[in-house]
């Protein structure tokens, strides 16, 4: 099967979402460097194949992982002949997305993995919005700097420096930051839910 005709098939069947829908959350996900909505397109008519970064971002749209879209499709014996290791420079990540001046993470993680990792940054009164991912997801945040206040389905847990908590990620959850210093913690989420 062609890459384009699989994408189309898991959006309109699996997904049941619109390409519109479909680009909308690639804005949200990874900012000004998201694909453009033509590219998007072309991708899918089979009109351009679209480079790994590109595959990288529709997968995290559909909430699949890449290994998992290129399946059955004439790009995965190209995906497996990939190099054994992915360097992300600092300058290279891929997204953002802020929830808000005090509140926002970076996407550290190469789109090679079967994993996310984020940067979570929060302000002195940041919080990011209650979330709930897909069932089976899971999330581990480990404190970098500062203290994060984690509410995972109404229990608060406070995070410092060292410090890690492992959550469900299904449940209701989000972060915060009730001191006077900035916080920062690293995320790892599996499956990607982005």
């Amino acid at each position: 099967m062609r890459l384009g005709e699989k994408i189309r098939y898991i959006r309109k069947t699996v997904k049941k979402i619109k390409l519109n829908e479909l680009h909308s959350r690639l804005e949200t996900i990874f900012g000004s460097k998201a694909i453009s909505y033509k590219s998007l397109i072309r991708i899918e008519r089979g009109q351009r194949d679209g480079r790994f970064k590109s595959i990288h971002q529709i997968a995290c749209g559909l909430g699949m992982e890449v290994k998992e879209l290129l399946s059955d499709t004439e790009r995965e014996l190209a995906h497996e002949k990939a190099i054994l290791a992915d360097i992300v420079r600092k300058k290279a990540r891929s997204g953002k997305f802020e929830y808000s001046e005090k509140a926002f993470i970076e996407i550290l993680s190469s789109d090679k993995g079967s994993f996310m990792g984020m940067e979570l940054l929060l302000e002195p009164g940041g919080s990011t919005k209650v979330e709930e991912d897909p069932e089976g997801a899971e999330i581990l945040l480990i404190g970098t700097k500062g203290k994060i206040t984690a509410d995972i389905h109404k229990e608060i847990h406070k995070i410092g420096v060292g410090d890690s908590i492992y959550f469900k990620s299904h449940l209701p959850h989000h972060f915060e930051n009730r001191e006077k210093k900035p916080a920062k913690g690293i995320i790892i989420q599996n499956p990607k839910s982005f």
